[in-house]
């Protein structure tokens, strides 16, 4: 007992000194600010309004970055502020100050001290009139106060937004002298980002010169740029005075306006004119297209002696006839004959580039010297490397081994028989070894599992299908995929499982945002020949294993729709979602139903069962941390002869990428739990529903922001069930009386290091928080957390490391 309360006090002891070393650092942070000097604190921002503001953190997020000096970097770990740069700045000031180059200084490891500027605060709060102008609060008041206390300056800017205007009408008539401009603009005036009530800004303008100029240079107007538009601004209110012979009248209906505070309303005028380009209103269509799929320069223009092959008008240049000339013409938008149009151009160089065939790809257009009315268009690629071969070797540590490495090798022809097919051959092979832990770590390594397989696929740019299909353009063509391979995964003295595969499948985009995955047929044929005496007698004991690991025919289909609006809002505050749906043996147990010829072939059943499968997710962006938030799930119902989903097709939970309080496949089925201890054998089940959040927060930035060290606190919960009874797993089935006994829930904390924007490195520790197979307290085993109990530590932490993000 003593003991135990010397442990606490120590505890205390420890935690006591920690804060007092941050209370120290941070009241000590201007020991090196020179006399009648400040360092600046804090900016804050007050903002007020007459009327609520409806965006109003959007406002404030862009205010802030107006201001021109910013405090010194605080650490962003939540309820903790340190000045980590300046800190490690202090503890040598002479030596920076001293050599202005220092690498900790350029490469932003420390940071000087931030003084407080009375003349960039003025600066600041006219870059806040400005904006708050253009924002469309014409009448806006910015006033900059600061206050000092104890060798600190605190920034305050108090602004008072007042009212913005509101669009009232826009005229597309008078200020267009073009006949054929005017009414191409009047005929899409709908999709005119002014709209009657809208909250005036001047970026309205901006947004509006690049939708007509857009509009424009879509209909062959080449020449056409956005200074050739311009606006008029009215902000008068001439209904307030409308009857101009009674000016005590309109006096009145002004006070009367005002007192009613209505939002003041603007007119906008649209004018087009050519400014200094005289072509600016001619219409330029297309003469001719030359196309140069192998390019070397611009001497190919005038080789006569390169193989020449037309399409559809289309004229296609070679050196060697490096692709077909078809795939050319599903994958360009420029034709003949055509009006000049900046889309077209735009999606020809996207498709082009998409083929994987080519390094680069150059789209030039010149005046025919001939006739000024036409463009002479020419498409310039640079040929790729057509062979790739790439060796991968892998160490790695995982929640179910210690120890695992794997070697693999990729071989990819990205032009198989000059239709820009990609041809690619994997194969791969490793082992994961475990230890005993009776002699120490990595003193009694065995090896626990081997796997190995080849795969291979091949992907066609063009809808290969026994029909035509008029529901696909060239613009989002399906791309034919098809794919076959082999695994053998070995769980040394257990069993041995081989896994065949083939599929047929098409993946095509049916917008920026919008993708659909579609694989009418698809094959797996799971054998196991080989099975241990011992692992046998588990099969015998088991029903839902033994249904599990057995011979199994899979045939059947499957549809995907994955939305994800991630770059079109460039990467803050998106959301993303994949919903998918697969059915396997129902066109055979059709047939079986007509004839008993397939219901054991070469001994094995056919698997019939459908699959609901999603993953939601969204992410909320702030200036120094994201919460990012997912709930997916899926069902498996196994019908007609199938009592069990395929193993190759349950769902499992834990690990790096799930619930990281548990190892990979070690929780679950609902309540049940293995007291045996025995891993080999996975937790798997027919259902499966997981919640994540994570509250993420930059750290520090290292080496000029080549290095950013991130953090993140978060919590999982979730589980799997199954679709039946099982009396070999009691609790194991999805009831909704016990569903709240049966979720999983884990808490843990992260670091991440996201070096130079290419790979991400994540290192979390989580533990359990509820645990279903815990009857007391509903599951919840809060109370029993002691981190300086070894035997808790062993028994519940978990440590992950894995690449990239969890979701």
């Amino acid at each position: 007992m003593n003991k135990r309360i010397d442990a606490h006090t120590n505890k205390a002891f420890y935690v006591c000194l920690v804060l007092s070393v941050f209370l120290w650092t941070s009241c000590n942070v201007t020991k090196s600010i020179p006399k009648d000097k400040y360092l600046l604190r804090s900016n804050t921002l007050k903002i007020k309004s007459d009327k609520l503001i409806t965006r109003k953190g959007e406002l404030k997020d862009n205010m802030d970055r107006l201001i021109q000096q910013k405090p010194n970097y605080y650490t962003g770990i939540p309820f903790i502020h340190i000045p980590t740069k300046l800190i490690l700045y202090n503890l040598n000031p002479a030596k920076y100050e001293k050599n202005t180059e220092n690498f900790q200084l350029k490469s932003k490891t420390v940071e000087r001290p931030v003084l407080y500027d009375s003349v960039l605060m003025e600066k600041s709060a006219q870059n806040l009139r400005n904006y708050l102008i253009n924002q469309g609060y014409f009448y806006s008041k910015v006033r900059d106060t600061v206050l000092f206390k104890k060798k600190k300056a605190y920034a305050i800017y108090n602004i008072n937004t007042g009212n913005s205007y509101l669009v009232n009408k826009i005229d597309f008539e008078t200020g267009i002298d073009d006949s054929t401009i005017k009414k191409l603009v009047n005929d899409a005036k709908n999709l005119s980002v002014f709209k009657k009530g809208t909250e005036f800004s001047f970026s309205l303008f901006d947004d509006e010169r690049a939708r007509i100029t857009s509009m424009l240079r879509n209909n062959g107007y080449f020449n056409f740029t956005q200074e050739n538009i311009s606006f008029v601004l009215d902000t008068a209110n001439k209904t307030v005075f409308k009857n101009a012979d009674n000016p005590i009248e309109g006096a009145i209906s002004f006070i009367i306006t005002q007192k009613s505070k209505k939002r003041p309303t603007c007119d906008i005028k649209v004018v087009i004119s050519k400014e200094d380009e005289p072509n600016a209103f001619k219409r330029y269509g297309i003469r001719s297209v030359d196309i140069y799929p192998d390019y070397v320069s611009p001497q190919d223009f005038r080789d006569s002696s390169m193989i020449l092959k037309e399409a559809n008008g289309l004229k296609i240049k070679y050196h060697n006839f490096y692709v077909r000339e078809n795939v050319i013409l599903k994958h360009t938008y420029l034709f003949p004959g055509n009006y000049y149009s900046e889309a077209d151009y735009d999606k020809t160089i996207n498709k082009l580039s998409e083929l994987g065939i080519f390094q680069y790809v150059r789209i030039s257009f010149k005046v025919d010297t001939a006739n000024k009315d036409v463009l002479i268009c020419r498409v310039e690629m640079n040929r790729n490397k057509k062979y790739y071969f790439g060796p991968s070797i892998e160490f790695s540590n995982g929640s179910t081994y210690v120890l695992g490495s794997s070697v693999g090798a990729t071989f990819r022809n990205i032009n198989l028989e000059r239709g820009a097919n990609l041809l690619t051959i994997s194969a791969n092979g490793g082992i994961e070894m475990n230890d005993t832990l009776q002699h120490g770590f990595l003193k009694n390594l065995y090896v626990q599992t081997k796997y190995y397989g080849i795969n291979a696929s091949i992907d066609f740019p063009k809808f290969i299908a026994p029909f035509a299909s008029r529901n696909f353009t060239n613009s989002n063509l399906p791309h034919t995929i098809v794919a076959i391979g082999s695994n053998v995964l070995e769980r040394v003295d257990y069993f041995t499982l081989i896994n065949n595969n083939i599929s047929f499948s098409y993946n095509w985009r049916e917008s920026p945002t919008k993708v659909w995955t579609l694989s009418p047929a698809f094959v797996n044929i799971i054998r196991l020949p080989k099975i241990s005496d011992n692992f046998q007698k588990r099969l015998d004991t088991n029903a839902f294993l033994a249904n599990s690991y057995k011979k199994t025919f899979i045939e059947g289909e499957n549809i995907s729709y994955t939305f994800s609006n991630q770059d079109k809002k460039g990467g803050r505050n998106f959301s993303f979602l994949k919903i998918s749906f697969e059915e396997a043996g129902g066109l055979l147990g059709l047939i079986n139903n007509f004839s008993n010829s397939i219901k054991n072939i070469d001994s094995d059943q056919f698997a019939q069962y459908i699959k609901f499968d999603f993953d939601a997710q969204h992410q909320f962006t702030f200036r120094h941390s994201k919460i990012a938030l997912r709930f997916d799930g899926g069902i498996g119902l196994p019908n007609g002869q199938s009592n069990t989903l395929p193993y190759v097709k349950q769902y499992f939970v834990g690990g790096p990428y799930s619930l990281r309080g548990w190892r990979v496949r070690t929780l679950g089925p609902g309540s049940s739990y293995d007291t045996t201890g025995k891993t080999f054998i996975d937790r798997t089940g027919d259902i499966k529903l997981e919640m994540n959040s994570e509250f993420r927060f930059d750290i520090v930035q290292l080496f000029a922001g080549f290095i950013k060290m991130n953090g993140a606190i978060f919590t999982d919960a979730g589980n799997i069930w199954l679709a039946r009874k099982s009396s070999s797993y009691a609790g194991g089935n999805l009831d909704i009386t016990t569903f709240g006994q049966d979720v999983a829930a884990d808490f843990g904390a992260g670091a991440r290091f996201d070096i130079a924007t290419f790979i991400t490195l994540r290192f979390d520790l989580a533990f359990p928080v509820k645990k279903p197979y815990v009857y007391t307290n509903n599951g919840w085993v809060i109370k029993d957390i002691d981190f300086s109990n070894p035997t808790w530590r062993a028994n519940n932490l978990v440590f992950n490391i894995a690449i990239g993000y969890p979701f």
